[in-house]
């Protein structure tokens, strides 16, 4: 009998671990998603302090054109895709373009040279990664 009531005390104390620990790791997730939401508000901020470019500047491309550079690289038109987006940057004084799109269930990020229109960087992720 008391070997009855010793497991069922250490079973009890391993269930209330458990329920504490999966809390914990509720509130990890959420910290986890509040740090991410800071770190793309910094970043926003970041991309709106950046003016693009004006006349007299040394970028060739708009950003319409960058956007399209992108697209044709992957294939589509501007309405095969949703969430189209670009801005102007300058990375160690080179002039660029990121170009970002959403196409099924894919994200495309594209850098692409602001001058030469040549595509930089490329790299496509599921949405939900």
């Amino acid at each position: 009998m008391k070997i009855r009531v010793l497991s069922q005390v250490i079973s009890l104390f391993l269930l209330v671990g458990l329920i504490a620990l999966l809390g914990g790791c509720g509130m990890l997730f959420k910290a986890e998603q509040a740090v991410d939401q800071l770190e793309d508000q910094v970043e926003e901020q970041m991309e709106q302090a950046v003016t693009p470019p004006v006349s007299g500047d040394t970028a060739a491309l708009t950003l319409e054109q960058a956007q399209e550079i992108a697209l044709n690289h992957a294939g589509f038109t501007p309405d095969q895709v949703t969430n189209l987006q670009g801005h102007y940057d300058v990375d160690d004084g080179r002039p660029e373009y990121e170009v970002d799109f959403v196409q099924g269930e894919l994200e495309y990020d594209y850098t692409i040279h602001a001058d030469t229109g040549e595509i930089l960087e490329f790299d496509k992720d599921s949405i939900y990664d």
